[in-house]
């Protein structure tokens, strides 16, 4: 078999330019030739490298060490071995409209097309899959091992399943901080149009299209910046809407996935008349026996605040924001801390709920961004979120009321399959019409999900710094200054 017709069978493609005597290319050349015109010489230069890589058995990788190297690697990884096959095929697509520019991909084009692909790619689940996923639902941290004694799969088929699962779709489990307890208060606003916020204290900004458009902040502030930067808002803002982040959950379930098809398969009527049951009877009177029955939030009482939190606790909090899992071996390590004083401080974190940990997964076909926010009295709350945790995955956020608010609420990030947005509305109509004020909204665009710089702590005093230059507040017509 001739080195084309091999690179035909591994692109799942033909080339772009025909040649009469294939056999004298190198095998670089023999690449390019399925690569189409709008890709620029530097990008060819780096999937050719890539496809070597590739084509010869991932060997003889030295040298091949830059950051866009690596980057096509961890595509790659997430899309199980099928990445160059995919994006020659998505490159040689988009070849067919360059006659409308004229021009090549840029480096940033390129760039956009490969993120896009790794959010577009969706893995299938099988039954293997579920059974590991559900054993973390019910129990974050729980080892191969329990795994493997729970399930039908050897311990070799657990490790590897999970690992897969890691590399493919991002399991891991992460954590959310919560700002109650370390000095801060965790302020959400919500204004209608378009607005932009610069402030070192500035978490997230969300763009979320509804009936009108709407723009929401979150922003953690010390305490005794509330109701400044309230009263900054209402300055600006006739309608404005603000809360305080009272407490944070992260929820996954995969009672809707169909292991079979490999998709999900909701039905929206069934989940509705859970809804009316879960409101009619009552919160605690519907859930399964077999779990865990959360007791429900009293949104009256102020939460209460971790005393003394110390620089050397926020380097701890930082390093595991994006994994609760990181080993403690590798924490002293970086932080030059004895490793019993390591163990003991991360632990704390978690026992005084200071990290929240949740269960996180990505590339599973829950492409729609869909925003709740629900205003009601706390038992209609508490029913509400029991139905929401059957969703495959919810971002809770429990609100309290700043002064002059009189409803309680909830504010609920939603990622569900193509499609949603519609029925979930029809049901939430049907069934909280009367019960309670909500919003439903799209979520157009996304900036930040972050936290506070540790420069902010004033290690001396063990306090945040604050002062009225640390907010600054654009409007629609100040698009230009967007930081």
């Amino acid at each position: 078999m001739s080195e084309i017709v091999k690179i035909k069978e591994f692109l799942k493609s033909e080339p772009i330019e025909k040649v009469e005597n294939p056999s004298r290319l190198s095998l670089e050349e023999l690449f390019q030739l399925f690569l189409p015109d709008i890709v620029s010489k530097e990008d060819k230069q780096l999937l050719t490298e890539f496809f070597v890589y590739k084509y010869k058995g991932e060997k003889g990788v030295e040298g091949r060490t830059g950051e866009k190297f690596k980057d096509l690697m961890i595509v790659d990884s997430i899309m199980g071995g099928e990445f160059l096959p995919l994006v020659v095929s998505k490159l040689r697509q988009m070849n067919k409209y360059k006659r409308l520019s004229g021009e090549i991909l840029t480096s940033e084009q390129f760039r956009q097309t490969l993120l896009n692909m790794v959010y577009d790619y969706r893995v299938r689940l099988d039954a293997k899959d579920l059974m590991i996923l559900n054993a973390m639902c019910d129990d974050l941290f729980i080892s191969i091992t329990d795994i493997h004694k729970q399930t039908t799969m050897s311990y070799k088929t657990t490790f590897y399943r999970k690992k897969g699962l890691e590399e493919r779709c991002r399991l891991r489990v992460g954590t959310r901080l919560d700002y109650s307890k370390i000095g801060l208060s965790n302020l959400v606003f919500m204004v209608e149009g378009e607005a932009y916020v610069e402030s070192p204290y500035l978490l997230s900004r969300q763009e979320l299209l509804g009936v009108d458009l709407y723009t929401l902040f979150s922003i953690a502030v010390p305490p005794r910046a509330v109701n400044r930067v309230h009263k900054d808002f209402e300055k600006r803002f006739s309608k404005l809407w603000v809360w305080e982040v009272d407490r944070f959950e992260g929820s996954l379930s995969f009672g809707f996935y169909d292991a079979d098809k490999g998709d999900w398969n909701i039905d929206w009527d069934s989940w509705s008349l859970y809804l009316s049951n879960v409101l009619s009877k009552g919160w605690d009177k519907v859930i399964p026996q077999k779990k865990k029955i959360k007791e429900p939030i009293n949104l009256s009482e102020p939460p209460e605040k971790r005393k003394g939190i110390t620089a050397e606790d926020l380097k701890f909090i930082f390093e595991l924001f994006e994994r609760a899992d990181k080993p403690t071996l590798e924490l002293s390590k970086k932080l030059e801390y004895d490793i019993r004083a390591a163990e003991k401080t991360k632990n704390s974190l978690f026992e005084e709920g200071i990290l929240l940990p949740f269960l996180s997964i990505e590339h599973i076909g829950l492409s729609e961004n869909i925003l709740f926010i629900v205003e009601s009295d706390t038992n209609t709350l508490n029913a509400f979120v029991v139905a929401v945790r059957e969703l495959p995955k919810a971002w809770i956020y429990w609100m309290r009321p700043l002064k002059g608010e009189s409803s309680q609420a909830l504010v609920c990030w939603l990622e569900t399959p193509p499609g949603s947005i519609t029925p979930l509305e029809r049901v939430v109509r049907q069934t909280l019409r009367t019960l309670a004020d909500y919003k439903l909204c799209f979520r157009s665009s996304s900036w930040g999900s972050t936290y506070p710089l540790l420069e902010l702590f004033d290690q001396q005093t063990e306090t945040w710094r604050w002062s009225p230059e640390m907010l600054k507040i654009h409007l629609k017509e100040g698009r230009d200054a967007n930081p």
